[in-house]
């Protein structure tokens, strides 16, 4: 993708990495941001609160024994002025992670809408397949169209049942459907 901005050329190229303490600052920033764009982590929080459970360690999914991995999604704008002395300019735009075989993604408006999130989902599949997911979930807003687009197009099915409604602190009740991709 690029972006003319007078007569300079800007080049956005795009990458994941994993996330580690030497990003944890821009990963801090980038959640600041996404918090304020959307409800989708106020839900994720809340959906954690309202499943907190005590359990009996013979129930625990054997996912639960498997890694867990945060990447984020960098962009980097590159023109022709570029020199070790002026160098690419580069920031997060996204985030992504997997834990337990749930899949989390949110990428900043700004960059939506562009194959950021599907190519980031199939660099998460990859690596999930490799360390030996069997399968892997998500919950996705119904009201959510795009996402669930591209989980359609990606083989997350519906799961009948799955569905739930999530009152938020700030009144918003957002009704959930969960998703299954079979990794085996």
């Amino acid at each position: 993708m690029a972006e003319n901005r007078g007569d300079d050329e800007v080049t956005l190229t795009y990458s994941l990495k994993g996330m580690d303490l030497s990003n944890a600052q821009a990963a801090q920033d980038l959640l600041a941001v996404l918090k304020k764009e959307s409800d989708t982590f106020l839900l994720a929080d809340e959906l954690a609160r309202q499943q907190s459970r005590s359990f009996d360690e013979d129930d625990l999914d054997p996912e639960d024994d498997l890694p867990a991995k945060s990447w984020l999604i960098w962009a980097e704008a590159e023109s022709a002025d570029d020199s070790a002395d002026n160098p690419a300019v580069s920031y997060p735009v996204g985030i992504g992670s997997i834990s337990a075989g749930e899949v989390g993604i949110a990428v900043l408006k700004d960059y939506q809408n562009q194959g950021l999130g599907r190519l980031t989902i199939e660099a998460m599949i990859d690596w999930a397949e490799q360390v030996g997911y069997d399968r892997l979930w998500l919950d996705v807003d119904v009201t959510n169209a795009p996402a669930r687009h591209l989980y359609d197009v990606l083989g997350f099915d519906i799961q009948p049942g799955g569905e739930q409604q999530v009152k938020l602190p700030n009144g918003r009740v957002a009704e959930l459907e969960r998703r299954e991709l079979s990794l085996a």
